[in-house]
């Protein structure tokens, strides 16, 4: 299940008001900005993870922004 919701939509809203030429970076701080919301229950869950993983060790959560880059990256793969 992915922490937010209907996210190829947002990625396809985000895509519409950023120029040509974008970068990755540009994307994130959109979409962080367009769906604040979302960044902030996907911050959530990742240190909810941080807290309950014992030390030493990692979980399969990425931080939000990464989140939200693959994300894209997906949704390009996909639709190119």
């Amino acid at each position: 299940m992915s922490v937010i919701l209907k996210i190829d939509e947002k990625i396809q809203v985000i895509l519409g008001i950023l120029p040509e030429g974008y970068s990755e970076e540009e994307f994130v701080d959109k979409f962080i900005e367009t769906y604040p919301n979302d960044y902030k229950k996907a911050n959530a869950v990742f240190l909810k993870e941080e807290r309950k993983t014992k030390p030493g060790k990692t979980h399969p959560m990425q931080p939000p922004r990464k989140h939200i880059a693959n994300a894209l990256k997906s949704y390009l793969s996909r639709k190119g």
